[in-house]
């Protein structure tokens, strides 16, 4: 009986080459499987030993914590009774590394007159993610994964970031396609938020319009379903686009509920299906299903954190009120507004915010808002340019907000207006640019004012 051990590196050449002198010195016969590349041992590619027939008896696989040693088994292609040679167990385990699901592979056989065994050791690969079928329209979402499954090595519905398994799924997504008398390309980009982590890969095929004509919210009873038609429209007569579709349902589609105190409200996953009905050809209808909930009402307003403006003026700025629907959008937009007036107060980091608390049982809502103040800014330095030197002193001096001031950054176009009279006289007229410098430190900021003829027409 003969055993070749295989050793795994993923190091450099050097460390490569120690190894095997090492290996060689101690009178092993071994195949050093590095990602690519199969150091053979001396002699072996001269003996002819790669090419030499022998019959399969055992195939074994140890390593792997998301995949069944039987599956990845099967996934070699080495099968028990057939007849191999070691260039086959050379070619399996690099299959294996390139699909992209093992961080490592490495293999190990042993012979006994003309049979052997082999064993193959994995390391999983991090960073698997989902895989989606974005508009494969003509497939049920079952036929998609099953027709992958039956194909793709190893593929269970997720996916590496990288890797020859991409490339196999795409390959018979375009079989699949091509069966069906579709000619399409086919895709694949990963997914997430922007500048998030990568969350998904998508594929999808590219070449054949898919249309949007027709728009279904089954659920709708608490508002006129011609709301939800007009914020869906961005939808119709575009090709579909599954991510776009859920991004408008959550954001423009909901608002039309949010504006009316549905505040649960809730939309499931868009469905999309081809309509044979429809003369054009490919036509979509998406179905948005919908959870409306209950409306709920304004309870009270209070208010927390330091502000510089009483409580009750930036309350009458609110189009909220004790009693009505709560309009959590235009609730949003009036509290950003309170940004926008405290800013000019030198409070230039000034934010708030706001959270309803909902009472399910009274369907009333206590409108929570907290103001978040934050550092107060003062004039710094004033210094002009683009002027001739006299001119640019006196308008520093004419300048009404002083250093020491709370900073108002509004106060720049006022200045510019109130001393029209005194800039020089030139046929196009004068622009301007505050250039402003904050000074974490000392809480004040500098300000250049650079002034330059307009550009003449």
């Amino acid at each position: 009986m003969s055993e070749t051990p295989v050793f795994l590196i993923d190091t450099a050449s050097r460390l490569q080459r120690c190894v095997a002198a090492v290996v060689r010195a101690h009178g092993f016969r071994a195949a050093l499987l590095i990602p690519g590349i199969l150091l053979l041992p001396p002699g072996q590619a001269e003996t002819g030993q790669e090419s030499t027939p022998y019959l399969l008896t055992k195939v074994t696989v140890e390593g792997s914590a998301r995949y069944e040693r039987s599956a990845i088994a099967q996934a070699t292609g080495m099968n028990v009774g057939a007849t191999v040679t070691l260039a086959d167990l050379k070619k399996a385990a690099e299959e294996l590394g390139t699909l992209g699901i093992f961080a490592q592979v490495s293999y190990r056989y042993s012979t006994r007159g003309n049979t052997l065994t082999a064993s193959f050791t994995v390391q999983d690969a991090p960073g698997m993610m989902p895989c989606t079928f974005e508009n494969f329209l003509w497939f049920s979402p079952r036929d998609l994964q099953e027709g992958v499954r039956a194909r793709v090595p190893l593929f269970d519905g997720s996916v590496p970031a990288g890797g020859k398994m991409l490339d196999l799924i795409a390959a018979q997504l375009q079989t699949m396609l091509e069966a069906r008398g579709i000619r399409a390309q086919v895709l694949y980009a990963p997914h997430g938020a922007l500048g998030g982590p990568v969350t998904s890969m998508g594929f999808h095929e590219a070449g054949v319009p898919l249309p949007v004509r027709r728009l279904e919210f089954p659920g709708v009873a608490k508002v006129d379903v011609a709301l939800l038609q007009e914020a869906a429209k961005p939808l119709l007569d575009k090709d579909y686009d599954p991510s776009f579709a859920v991004d408008l349902a959550h954001g423009g589609i909901l608002q039309v509920y949010r504006q009316r105190g549905f505040l649960r409200a809730a939309f499931g996953q868009p469905v999309p299906r081809l309509m044979t009905e429809d003369p054009m050809p490919n036509a979509v209808e998406i179905t948005i299903p919908v959870t409306e909930g209950e409306q709920y009402r304004v309870k009270e307003i209070t208010w927390s954190g330091e502000s510089a403006i009483p409580y009750e003026e930036l309350g009458k700025t609110l189009h909220a009120t004790v009693g009505n629907p709560l309009d959590a959008v235009q609730l949003e937009q009036d509290v950003l507004g309170f940004s926008l007036l405290l800013h000019p107060k030198g409070y230039l980091k000034a934010d708030a915010m706001f959270r309803p608390v909902l009472d399910d049982d009274a369907h009333t809502a206590a409108v929570q808002i907290q103001v978040r103040q934050g550092a107060l800014y003062r004039m710094g330095k004033l210094e002009i340019a683009g002027l001739d030197d006299a001119l640019a002193a006196s308008l520093v001096q004419r300048s009404r907000l002083h250093a020491g001031d709370p900073y108002d950054y509004t106060y720049w176009s006022r200045f510019v207006g109130e001393n029209q009279s005194r800039l020089p006289v030139n046929d196009s007229g004068w622009k301007f640019n505050p250039l402003s410098s904050i000074n974490e430190d000392t809480k004040t900021v500098d300000v250049k004012l650079v002034f330059a003829p307009r550009a003449s027409h």
